[in-house]
């Protein structure tokens, strides 16, 4: 049971990982390139600056929570698999 719950607990944080940084980019690629923001002014551009951070970080954290429960889920279907194929002889 303890190798079940560290499996589960690797792909839960390793799926919160990849969320967490693909969500942060995109959203910060997304807002960056977006013709709303002005980047002519010194001030402009700290605003646009901050717009973009604020919206990647809200982003990132939603793809965190989703990426965790994609690892919850692929952690829970895919440790069977790994301990029938390890007793059977197929992968070692």
């Amino acid at each position: 049971m303890t190798a079940y719950t560290g499996w589960i607990t690797k792909f839960t944080r390793i799926g919160a990982s990849i969320g967490g940084v693909a969500g942060f980019l995109y959203a910060a690629y997304i807002m960056a390139t977006s013709a709303s923001l002005a980047w002519t002014d010194i001030l402009d551009a700290v605003e646009s600056v901050a717009a973009v951070l604020a919206f990647a970080v809200i982003l990132g954290i939603f793809c965190i929570a989703l990426g965790g429960v994609v690892g919850l889920v692929l952690g829970t279907v895919l440790f069977p698999l790994k301990s029938f194929t390890a007793s059977s002889g197929f992968m070692k």
